[in-house]
């Protein structure tokens, strides 16, 4: 399955949705990104889960090292897009069988973007009724050392036993060496340490060849949250996975709603949010590697337990996933302890369709309007036009 590898970049004006801190206070969605870098870390922590899986420093970027560190990607799916009125000079290049060279980084302002003011309003907010079906462009990282690195006095052997390494490095993807910080069952979660600037191009390098190796990346904020077998994260209980043929998206959905009761409406006041502004990636982190078909399994494979509050377990959040993955193909970016964020190729773009996701978004996470987003519509302007999706439960 293809995604879309034209990602919009983020306003500089632009601020990190809300964010919990450590003494349990909820902050406005508003809130600048370095009150978010000191509520989770800085980019100076050190992982107290992966000892020798550090992020290497970071190389300069050329074509040399690109066109040597990404391995050619499949040809993505192409279609022809429908007049939208963007111009040819905004219009995203056709896909070759080789990739172009990324142009630049990904957070690249936009250009001829403005705040939202109605529903109605008739800025190009959409992409094309038939998008090209690229995947992202982001710069990738910079390539890790090859063959054995020394921790101390200890030669680091090439793969630790069970690790997605070989089946990514068969793919001509190089990442660094991993450990194993969740075991439930069959079900391992591997990761690796990652800056704030390069854990989208990790997550983008290492989604591109799922097809190949059969594991699928999650962005999984600090490290201190994985302690212990990720405890603190994950709950024990049922086989997740296994209950999802028990319970049903829509029927979810309507509970939840009339549970969360009928959100306010008015005139949107919020910024529209880009397509490129996820919260996790703003810091430093792990990356997790899962064994997966679909990334809308990894809540039930790992139970996540970000949302017990709202009484939603693994198997509802992946019923949920899988709905909207089948109606606008989103792809699980990140997995925190409270967070969950989407990239949505393929948002909805007539007014009803977005009050419709926005409704049921409410639903699936109603402590979003309780920490900052006034509206439903400022909900459906500020996020569901976006391609990038955030929910955090308090």
């Amino acid at each position: 399955m293809g995604i879309l590898q034209k990602l919009l970049g983020r306003r500089a004006d632009e601020s990190p949705p809300d964010r919990r801190s450590d003494d349990g206070d909820t902050a406005p969605a508003a809130a600048p990104s370095s009150e978010v870098t000191a509520s989770r870390g800085t980019s100076e922590d050190t992982s107290s889960v992966l000892g020798d899986a550090a992020p290497l420093p970071p190389q300069p970027f050329s074509a040399d090292t690109a066109t040597e560190s990404v391995p050619d990607s499949p040809p993505a799916e192409t279609s022809e897009a429908a007049d939208t009125g963007v111009s040819s000079a905004e219009a995203p290049p056709p896909v070759e069988s080789e990739p172009a060279t990324p142009s630049g980084p990904a957070d690249a302002p936009h250009t001829g973007d403005a705040p939202a003011s109605t529903l109605t309003d008739d800025t190009d907010y959409f992409v094309p009724e038939r998008p090209r079906r690229e995947l992202l462009d982001l710069e990738p990282p910079p390539p890790p050392d090859e063959g054995l690195r020394a921790s101390g006095n200890v030669a680091l052997p090439l793969d630790v036993v069970g690790s997605p390494r070989a089946a990514l490095r068969d793919a001509d993807v190089s990442v660094p060496h991993m450990q194993k910080i969740v075991q439930r069952g069959d079900v391992q979660l591997w990761a690796f340490g990652v800056r704030a600037s390069e854990a989208l191009g990790w997550w983008l390098q290492i989604r591109q060849v799922h097809e190949q190796t059969g594991w699928l990346p999650v962005l999984l904020g600090s490290p201190d949250d994985w302690l212990d077998n990720g405890e603190g994260v994950l709950h024990e209980g049922e086989d997740e996975l296994a209950r999802l043929d028990e319970v049903d998206a829509k029927t979810i959905l309507e509970d939840k709603a009339a549970e969360a009761g009928e959100p306010p409406r008015g005139v949107p006041i919020l910024p529209t949010r880009g397509d490129s502004d996820f919260a996790v990636p703003k810091s430093d982190g792990l990356l997790g590697l899962v064994q997966a078909e679909h990334g809308w399994q990894i809540p039930a494979l790992l139970p996540w337990k970000g949302s017990t509050n709202w009484e939603l377990y693994g198997a509802e959040h992946a019923a949920v996933l899988r709905a909207w993955h089948e109606q606008y193909e989103v792809e699980l970016v990140s997995m925190t302890w409270d967070i969950l964020e989407l990239y949505v190729p393929n948002p909805p773009s007539a007014d009803d369709d977005v009050l419709t996701a926005a409704s049921q978004i409410h639903a699936y996470c109603p402590d979003l309007l309780a920490a900052g987003v006034p509206t439903l519509d400022d909900l459906a302007i500020h996020m569901v036009r976006s391609r990038a999706w955030y929910f955090r439960w308090a």
